[in-house]
């Protein structure tokens, strides 16, 4: 075996090593897709938050949001719990749409809304 393809050979190995380690954390869900994981030290921590009331009567004002870095259902869950957290708030986020759709009890707060997405990982798009 001559030298170039024994180098060839390690890095391939080498290479080979690392995606097989990345594999392992993604699917033991050591890391994950989303804004979450630990090399990703801008993103906050997001506790799961219940809206106890969802008649959307009460809700006078609305604000449709396109929040891009979504990948996965855990990205919607979220980006929705930190919507969720904001007072007087009730959001649903869909993924296919890239669209978090937030009612509130008060006026929003559009850079309010904006930092806590931040806060999540992501960031909301200006442009459709």
């Amino acid at each position: 075996m001559n030298a170039p393809t024994l180098i060839i050979i390690v890095v391939i190995a080498i290479l080979m090593v690392f995606a097989v380690r990345h594999a392992y954390r993604v699917f033991s869900l050591k890391d994950d897709c989303c804004g979450g994981g630990p090399k990703a030290p801008k993103a906050k921590k997001v506790a799961a938050v219940t809206v106890e009331d969802t008649d959307e009567a009460n809700y006078p004002f609305s604000l449709d949001v396109r929040v891009k870095g979504m990948t996965c259902e855990k990205c919607v869950k979220r980006v929705q719990n930190v919507l969720n957290a904001q007072p007087g708030t009730w959001a649903t986020v869909d993924l296919a749409s890239g669209t978090a759709h937030i009612l509130a009890k008060s006026a929003i707060d559009r850079d309010a809304i904006e930092r806590a997405v931040e806060d999540a990982g992501y960031y909301v798009s200006h442009r459709d």
